[in-house]
Protein backbone atom coordinates (compact mmCIF):
# COMPACT_ATOMS: atom_id res chain seq x y z
CA UNK A 1 0.00 0.00 0.00
CA UNK A 2 1.42 3.49 -1.05
CA UNK A 3 2.08 6.17 1.86
CA UNK A 4 -1.06 7.89 -0.29
CA UNK A 5 -3.42 5.33 0.42
CA UNK A 6 -2.41 4.54 3.88
CA UNK A 7 -3.21 8.19 5.30
CA UNK A 8 -6.51 8.82 2.79
CA UNK A 9 -7.33 5.29 4.60
CA UNK A 10 -6.24 6.44 8.09
CA UNK A 11 -8.35 9.91 7.49
CA UNK A 12 -11.42 8.20 6.70
CA UNK A 13 -10.91 5.57 9.45
CA UNK A 14 -10.49 8.75 11.49
CA UNK A 15 -13.37 9.92 10.93
CA UNK A 16 -15.34 6.88 11.18
CA UNK A 17 -14.33 5.47 14.27
CA UNK A 18 -12.71 7.67 16.94
CA UNK A 19 -14.20 11.32 15.79
CA UNK A 20 -17.65 9.94 16.10
CA UNK A 21 -17.05 8.32 19.50
CA UNK A 22 -14.87 10.95 21.09
CA UNK A 23 -17.03 13.66 19.37
CA UNK A 24 -20.28 13.17 17.76
CA UNK A 25 -21.81 10.83 20.17
CA UNK A 26 -20.61 12.53 23.28
CA UNK A 27 -22.19 15.91 21.44
CA UNK A 28 -25.35 14.35 20.16
CA UNK A 29 -25.80 12.88 24.71
CA UNK A 30 -24.60 16.46 25.79
CA UNK A 31 -25.04 19.11 23.42
CA UNK A 32 -21.59 20.25 25.38
CA UNK A 33 -23.84 21.87 28.04
CA UNK A 34 -21.52 22.50 31.25
CA UNK A 35 -23.25 21.45 34.72
CA UNK A 36 -21.69 22.70 37.91
CA UNK A 37 -18.32 20.97 38.81
CA UNK A 38 -18.47 17.33 40.54
CA UNK A 39 -18.55 18.02 44.37
CA UNK A 40 -18.40 21.52 43.43
CA UNK A 41 -14.68 21.17 42.64
CA UNK A 42 -13.42 23.18 39.69
CA UNK A 43 -10.18 21.78 39.33
CA UNK A 44 -11.87 18.82 37.91
CA UNK A 45 -12.49 21.01 34.71
CA UNK A 46 -9.07 21.62 34.43
CA UNK A 47 -8.25 17.68 34.98
CA UNK A 48 -10.55 17.10 32.25
CA UNK A 49 -8.73 19.77 30.12
CA UNK A 50 -5.65 17.77 30.60
CA UNK A 51 -6.79 14.64 29.40
CA UNK A 52 -8.35 15.98 26.42
CA UNK A 53 -5.32 17.83 25.22
CA UNK A 54 -3.06 14.40 26.12
CA UNK A 55 -5.72 12.31 24.84
CA UNK A 56 -6.20 14.47 21.10
CA UNK A 57 -2.42 14.48 20.25
CA UNK A 58 -1.82 10.85 20.65
CA UNK A 59 -4.79 9.43 18.58
CA UNK A 60 -3.37 11.64 15.90
CA UNK A 61 0.15 10.76 16.44
CA UNK A 62 -0.61 7.30 16.49
CA UNK A 63 -2.94 7.78 13.42
CA UNK A 64 -0.40 9.31 12.14
CA UNK A 65 2.27 6.84 12.79
CA UNK A 66 0.33 3.59 11.32
CA UNK A 67 -0.20 5.60 7.78
CA UNK A 68 3.50 6.25 7.59
CA UNK A 69 5.47 4.15 9.06
CA UNK A 70 3.34 1.22 8.74
CA UNK A 71 2.37 1.76 5.34
CA UNK A 72 -1.64 1.06 6.45
CA UNK A 73 -4.39 1.42 8.26
CA UNK A 74 -5.92 0.60 11.88
CA UNK A 75 -8.72 -0.65 10.09
CA UNK A 76 -9.26 -4.64 10.41
CA UNK A 77 -9.83 -4.44 6.05
CA UNK A 78 -6.25 -2.58 5.77
CA UNK A 79 -3.69 -3.58 8.54
CA UNK A 80 -0.41 -2.17 8.52
CA UNK A 81 2.41 -4.07 6.55
CA UNK A 82 4.89 -2.98 9.11
CA UNK A 83 4.92 -3.14 12.47
CA UNK A 84 4.72 0.13 14.31
CA UNK A 85 6.56 0.14 17.41
CA UNK A 86 7.59 4.39 17.50
CA UNK A 87 6.09 6.73 19.34
CA UNK A 88 3.31 5.78 22.31
CA UNK A 89 3.53 2.07 20.56
CA UNK A 90 7.15 2.04 22.74
CA UNK A 91 5.54 2.17 25.79
CA UNK A 92 1.68 0.89 25.32
CA UNK A 93 -0.07 -2.01 23.02
CA UNK A 94 -2.95 -0.02 21.94
CA UNK A 95 -2.46 3.94 22.35
CA UNK A 96 -5.65 4.69 20.67
CA UNK A 97 -8.20 3.07 23.09
CA UNK A 98 -6.36 4.74 25.69
CA UNK A 99 -6.50 8.40 23.92
CA UNK A 100 -10.08 8.00 23.27
CA UNK A 101 -11.10 7.19 26.53
CA UNK A 102 -8.98 9.62 27.71
CA UNK A 103 -10.95 12.36 25.73
CA UNK A 104 -13.92 10.89 26.58
CA UNK A 105 -13.21 10.99 30.50
CA UNK A 106 -12.07 14.02 29.75
CA UNK A 107 -15.10 15.70 28.33
CA UNK A 108 -17.20 13.99 31.37
CA UNK A 109 -15.32 15.89 33.64
CA UNK A 110 -15.30 19.12 32.06
CA UNK A 111 -18.86 19.22 31.35
CA UNK A 112 -19.54 17.44 34.81
CA UNK A 113 -22.19 14.93 32.91
CA UNK A 114 -22.53 11.42 34.68
CA UNK A 115 -23.81 10.20 31.19
CA UNK A 116 -20.25 11.02 29.50
CA UNK A 117 -18.26 9.79 32.68
CA UNK A 118 -20.93 6.42 31.87
CA UNK A 119 -20.05 6.43 28.62
CA UNK A 120 -16.09 6.57 29.17
CA UNK A 121 -16.32 3.61 31.34
CA UNK A 122 -18.57 1.91 28.91
CA UNK A 123 -15.90 2.62 26.46
CA UNK A 124 -13.03 1.59 28.49
CA UNK A 125 -15.06 -1.92 29.07
CA UNK A 126 -15.58 -2.44 25.79
CA UNK A 127 -11.62 -1.59 24.57
CA UNK A 128 -10.81 -3.68 27.23
CA UNK A 129 -13.18 -6.91 26.34
CA UNK A 130 -11.94 -6.33 22.82
CA UNK A 131 -8.85 -6.86 23.61
CA UNK A 132 -9.18 -9.79 25.81
CA UNK A 133 -11.12 -11.30 23.17
CA UNK A 134 -9.03 -11.02 20.40
CA UNK A 135 -5.97 -11.99 22.24
CA UNK A 136 -7.77 -14.77 23.41
CA UNK A 137 -8.57 -15.89 20.29
CA UNK A 138 -5.28 -15.28 18.53
CA UNK A 139 -2.96 -17.21 21.53
CA UNK A 140 -2.20 -20.65 21.41
CA UNK A 141 -3.12 -23.58 24.21
CA UNK A 142 0.30 -24.57 25.43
Amino acid sequence: MSKAVAVLGSALFFVIAPLMLAAVVPWWITQWEFRPAFLGVELTRALGGILIIAGVPGLVDSFARFALEGLGTPAIIAPTQKLVVTGLYRFVRNPMYIAVVAVIFGQALCSAMCVSSGMARYSGFFFTSLLWCTRNRHSRRV
